[in-house]
Order: C-alpha cells, then structure tokens, then sequence
C-alpha cells in the first residue's frame, strides 16, 4: 500500500482501532497470528463490537486474517505503518507525498511534506526476505519475525544517523523514529549515480574525506556505493542508506572498508576515466594522514 492510502487512512480511524491494532501489536511477538479471544482480553471489546471493528480493519487492509484451527489476526505493513504514523504525531501534519525515492528489498524512502517542509520517510519492509536478511546480518539473528527484524533495522540506523551526524559527518540529519519509520531532513541532491561531474576529483575527495570521518566515529557503511551518495549543486557530497552498517571493532571491518573504498574508485574511474593508480594513492594517504592503514589495491 502507497504512503499516501496510509495517511488517508489515518483520518479514518478512532481510538478503538488503535486500541485493537496496539493488541495485535503486543501478541505479534507471541503468535503470528494473534487468537481472537486475546485481542478481546486485551481491549475488553466484546462481540458484537469486536467483530465490527476487525472487519473494518480488515477492509482497509491494516490486519490479515487467519481462519485456520483457530481465528487469528495479524498486522499488515499497512497497519504498523499507521500506528508508528500516528505515534509520531504525523496524522494531519503530512500536507502532500511527493515521489518515492526507493525500494529495495528493505525499506522504502518517500518524500512527504510535513507543514509543507520537505522530509525523507523512510519505512522498513523485510518480510518477503526475512530468511535471506537474517543470513547475512549478525543482527537479525535474534529477531523471531519480521515485525522484530524491521523494527531491530530502523533502530540500528537511527542510532548509526545520529551517531555520524553528531560527529559532523554528512548525513541526513535524522529528526525522529518510531518502530520500523524513521523521519530525517530531506537533502536535495542528485545520486552520485546520475551526477554528470564538470570536475570529479574534488567530490571524489570529499566523499575519501567523509569515509575518514566516519572511521573516527567508529562506523563502517559496508555498502557504500554510486547509489547512495548524494551530491548537492553546492558540490557537497551526502552519504545515505545506513541499514548494514558495523563497527570498526567488527572482525570483518576492515574488509567491508576495502570493499566501499574499491567501490567508489573502481566507479570514479570507469566514468571519468581517472587512473586507479591516482585515485588509490588519493584514498590511501588519506587514510594513513588520518591513521589508519588499509591496502587499497
């Protein structure tokens, strides 16, 4: 369901509703589909109200249902979308939703205008590839489902955000968080990607120089790549999409480094056709001036 169907949705829903999606929400790390007997325990609704409520829930598409040995409900992406929409005070406060910025296979980005400001919304989705995430991501491996996995990513990068940008290193600057949705300043600026660069080197230096700046902060991105670098008209260079990142205190920090570092060269280069002989010798005195040695080759 698109981001505005959610915020049209909000102005349907009353109390009881969030009262009923907060009950789901609460057995969701208990069940995969919360028994009916337990939403009315938790809400003290009883039939026929109850029913009415979780049909019209079941309309709007916020719960699914299971009909099975017993009747149980669960929330769709839809139905935490508008609790941690709502949570975050933003029911009447989105003005317009303007083009998405991204799907992958873990989140997707808007812009939505907040009092007519712009503001990047950022809602993690991992469900269809819970198994494959959990594979690869240390700390998935302790997340029972997917409502846990999405919710576990969006804090990890909220914190990564605030971290780097306390630090001063150019990221969006994050503004707020709840559950799997995060709410941050809106950078307007192109990908690196799709940037036709007049002089590269200096962005290319910049982006070596924001590299270096999150090592001193203790992070390594380990997946930074011509996608998710901005660069403004200004030729500021932005780093965004933080959902894999790992401290430098990781075992395998030091080759996810060589790995971002390898990426952005190896792209400078085929585009702009600067040697790699230059462009590694440029990455590695920064990082030696700045005290680390890492073998770029």
């Amino acid at each position: 369901m698109r981001l505005l169907e959610i915020v049209e949705i909000l102005w349907k829903l009353h109390p009881i509703h969030y009262d009923v999606l907060r009950a789901i929400e609460r057995y969701l790390r208990r069940y995969l589909y919360v028994p009916k007997d337990r939403i009315i325990r938790a809400t003290n609704i009883k039939s026929p109200k109850i029913d009415k409520v979780l049909e019209y829930l079941l309309r709007l598409k916020l719960i699914e249902i299971y009909e099975g040995k017993y009747t149980g409900y669960s929330l769709t992406y839809a139905g935490l979308d508008a609790l941690a929409l709502h949570d975050l005070g933003l029911t009447g406060k989105i003005t317009r939703v303007g083009p998405k910025l991204g799907v992958g296979k873990e989140a997707d980005i808007h812009v939505a205008y907040l009092d007519d400001e712009p503001r990047i919304i950022k809602l993690y989705r991992v469900k269809p590839s819970f198994k494959q995430i959990r594979k690869y991501r240390d700390y998935a491996l302790t997340a029972k489902n997917w409502y846990e996995l999405v919710i576990k990513c969006a804090k990890r990068e909220f914190y990564a955000l605030r971290k780097l940008y306390k630090n001063n290193v150019r990221v969006p600057r994050p503004i707020t968080m709840n559950r799997h949705i995060i709410l941050m300043e809106y950078i307007d600026g192109t990908e690196l990607i799709k940037a036709r660069l007049v002089e590269p080197l200096p962005i290319f230096d910049a982006i070596v120089d924001e590299i270096v700046k999150m090592l001193k902060v203790g992070i390594v991105h380990c997946d930074l790549s011509e996608y998710n670098i901005l660069v403004t008209a200004d030729g500021e260079v932005c780093l965004i999409d933080f959902p894999q990142w790992v401290s430098l205190k990781h075992p395998n920090a030091s080759e996810f480094l060589k790995k971002d570092l390898l990426q952005i060269i190896r792209y400078f280069h085929r585009k702009y056709h600067i040697s790699l002989k230059e462009l590694i010798e440029i990455a590695s005195k920064k990082l030696q001036k700045a005290g680390y040695k890492i073998e770029v080759e």
